[in-house]
């Protein structure tokens, strides 16, 4: 999957002088032009409540480039920060997680969510009252007693039958089984009926561009994504290509599947990207234990 984060530039303007009324830890940010409360909360890695609070925001879903808004210090945003949510219309778990510091992992695991790519306007969403250290996700809640599986698809025998697919797949292509079952797995839980919003279809979540690019240019071929063990193979080959053209680096290559490599060579990763990241790697973690 590619290029499906947005751009969010913030520019940290100052740091605010005792006796203004605010924290002396305190900062500001300019809005720039497009921006929404969330991408700003997500790019300074604080919570769009703590925002709100900061700055006394009426209406959350509208801000003004050229506002200068506060920042909250990194002990306020946590205090802040709600232990549930109302899901928003056009909401996603990864825009949810990349909001309030978390992953789309954690927040599956503590809401038993069976499928990451479909949430429902509305529902109520629990969120990891700790949210995420700097190192990445907390392992020890996502294994199990038996095999080290995530529970959801341990639970799910039909599922669990596609290892052999990823193992074929990724010896075929060059590419770590757990890094490949772990991507997978957070794109679409091993589901190979999904299709997402953007067109992305099946167990790997490929694009329609990504089956043409790998059929055309790297398999000479004709996999068919709507097959799980080929959509696999898909998957594979084009994380293949993309290990190779990053020269072995995962966290290029695992970024590029899921913003795009010309994007994240030219602007670095956005900030759901990084999640997205070390979602995957520690899945790949519990995978290969």
């Amino acid at each position: 999957m590619a290029a499906r984060a947005g751009a969010v530039v913030v520019a940290v303007v100052a740091v605010l002088a005792p006796g203004l009324g605010v924290p002396a830890d305190a900062a500001t940010v300019t809005v720039q032009w497009g921006q929404t409360l969330t991408a700003i909360a997500a790019e300074l890695h604080t919570t769009v409540t703590a925002l709100v609070a900061a700055n006394h925001l009426a209406d959350p879903n509208h801000v003004e480039a050229g506002q200068v808004l506060q920042v909250p210090s990194s002990s306020s945003s946590r205090s802040a920060a709600p232990q549930s949510i109302v899901i928003g219309r056009g909401d996603t778990l990864t825009a949810i997680a990349a909001r309030y510091g978390t992953t789309v992992a954690e927040l599956v695991a503590l809401n038993g969510l069976g499928n990451p790519d479909h949430v429902e306007a509305g529902a109520r969403l629990r969120l990891p009252t700790g949210g995420v250290s700097g190192g990445g996700m907390t392992l020890a809640s996502y294994r199990l007693s038996t095999g080290g599986l995530p529970t959801m698809l341990a639970a799910h025998p039909d599922r669990l039958v596609l290892r052999s697919a990823f193992a074929t797949a990724a010896a075929r292509y060059g590419v770590p089984v757990d890094l490949l079952e772990a991507l997978c797995w957070w794109e679409s839980g091993w589901q190979s009926a999904i299709v997402s919003p953007t067109g992305a279809i099946g167990v790997c979540q490929v694009e329609p561009a990504t089956v043409t690019f790998v059929n055309q240019v790297l398999v000479h071929g004709a996999l068919d994504p709507h097959v799980p063990a080929q959509n696999i193979a898909l998957g594979a080959a084009f994380l293949g290509s993309l290990l190779h053209a990053t020269g072995g680096n995962v966290d290029q290559a695992v970024a590029a599947y899921y913003q795009g490599l010309a994007s994240v060579r030219a602007r670095g990763m956005y900030r759901s990207t990084a999640t997205y990241v070390r979602g995957i790697e520690a899945y790949a973690a519990i995978f290969g234990s």
